[in-house]
């Protein structure tokens, strides 16, 4: 390893603990809604920035959920960092189509979680508020996965 291949490294680590000081600081007092979402310029930005940190989308996905999302479509990419993955993942989509196909599996896996989510808040009572409130953003992040699509392939 050379010191070019550390230094990238160095620098994809600390970008790495930015963003989840921020996550962190937002994760307790944080309302987010679809109004409070921003526009990106490309759809790629849009759904790793708000679908994939679950402090805004309720679920967390993770590199082998990716992996999984992929084989479903007949994709397949090795395990990295999750960004790259997400990349990856994405890098096939060409056509209005093939997004479709790929929100279908993004909202699949996500009320699978929210099934998960749902069990869990019948087994504890006690965390039902807290498994509510994830539900909650994942059914606004599947909305804002067709407003992606309305405004990128439409």
């Amino acid at each position: 390893m050379d010191i070019n291949d550390l230094n990238d490294l160095r620098n994809e680590f600390e970008a790495l603990q930015k963003r989840n000081m921020l996550l962190e600081e937002c994760a307790e007092g944080c309302e987010l809604d679809e109004e409070s979402r921003e526009e990106y310029p490309d759809y790629l930005a849009a759904i790793y920035t708000e679908i994939m940190p679950p402090v805004k989308s309720g679920i967390y996905l993770s590199r082998w959920d990716l992996k999984t999302l992929a084989s479903t479509l007949g994709e397949s990419f090795a395990l990295d960092v999750r960004e790259r993955m997400f990349k990856k993942f994405m890098q096939w989509v060409g056509t209005p189509e093939d997004m479709q196909e790929v929100i279908r599996v993004f909202k699949e896996h996500i009320d699978m979680k929210c099934d998960l989510y749902r069990d869990y808040s019948k087994r504890y009572p006690s965390s039902k508020p807290i498994f509510d409130e994830k539900i909650k953003k994942a059914d606004s992040a599947k909305r804002y996965l067709d407003k992606v699509y309305t405004e990128f392939f439409t």
